[in-house]
This record gives C-alpha cells, structure tokens and sequence, in this order.
C-alpha cells in the first residue's frame, strides 16, 4: 500500500502526542508513597533500637569473660579498665557502663550498661548479675517489653 503524499500530512496530524503524567497521576503516586512511608518509617526506627539494644548487650557480654576470671580468682576490688573497657569516661559506642564488684563471700555483682542511640532506648539499662554460687550470668533490662531480647528478662514486676 503506497500513502499518497498529500495523506501524510493528514496523518501526522492524527498521530497521538505523548503527553506526561497529568497532576492527579502524580498526586496518587505521592499518596501512595506518603502511606507506604507511614508504616516503614516506625518499624526501621524500631528495628534501629533493637539493633542499639544488641549491641549494647554485645559489649558487656564481652567483659563477662575477664569479670569472671578476677572474681574466680578471688580479686575483688578492680575497675572497668581491668576488664577490657576501653571508651573514654567507661562510655562505649552503644552504652555507658558500670559495675558492681563482686560480694567477698557470696561472688555476686553485675555488669550494667545504660544504653545511648535510639530515643526509644536511650536511658534505660541492660544487667548482667553474676550468681557466684552458681557461677551464672543472667540479663536483666528494664527496657520496654517491644525491646527486651528474648535473652533477657524485664526487672518490672
């Protein structure tokens, strides 16, 4: 089929222009990701925080093995530093730490971090108590319950 010339002027005029998105297009595609964004925003935020938390517990169980040691030896009476601390003013990345030393008769004390980062968890603290009969350490946090590992347990009664 052969198009006369004269047609091809007439049918470039009945071509379709592409014309772009029009603006309620681009409104719904905002909304959408407006909604999309609502439900992530909350859930990487609290995600962040437990990832603050984990950390935080990930530096003290790192002193555990040295408090261990000292208070197995009978040394009583020894500082953050002694055990492999090494933040300025006993602050690490993820935590400020402190201890309690351990009991001269019984071996009990704790290793405490009161956790920084993340607005939801900031303030609050992760306990490890060593029982020095039995030699064991557990975790205690009065983080709220959406933040608690499942390692440890919450010291609200």
């Amino acid at each position: 089929m052969r198009i006369d010339p004269s047609q091809s002027a007439s049918l470039a005029h009945h071509t379709p222009r592409l014309q772009g998105f029009s603006l309620i297009e681009l409104m719904i595609v905002i909304v959408i990701i407006a909604v999309l964004a609502s439900v992530a925003i909350p859930g990487f935020q609290n995600q962040v925080a437990r990832s603050h938390v984990m950390g935080g517990m990930s530096e003290v169980r790192a002193l555990t093995t040295a408090y261990e040691d000292l208070a197995l030896r009978g040394i009583t009476d020894f500082e953050l530093v002694d055990l492999g601390a090494t933040g300025e003013g006993n602050a690490t990345q993820r935590c400020t730490l402190s201890m309690e030393l351990p009991d001269p008769d019984s071996g009990d004390g704790a290793l405490i971090c009161s956790l920084l980062g993340s607005p939801q968890i900031q303030g609050h603290t992760v306990r490890f108590e060593r029982d020095g009969a039995q030699g064991r350490w557990s975790c205690i946090s009065d983080l709220p319950s959406a933040f608690i590992p499942d390692s440890c347990q919450s010291n609200e009664a």
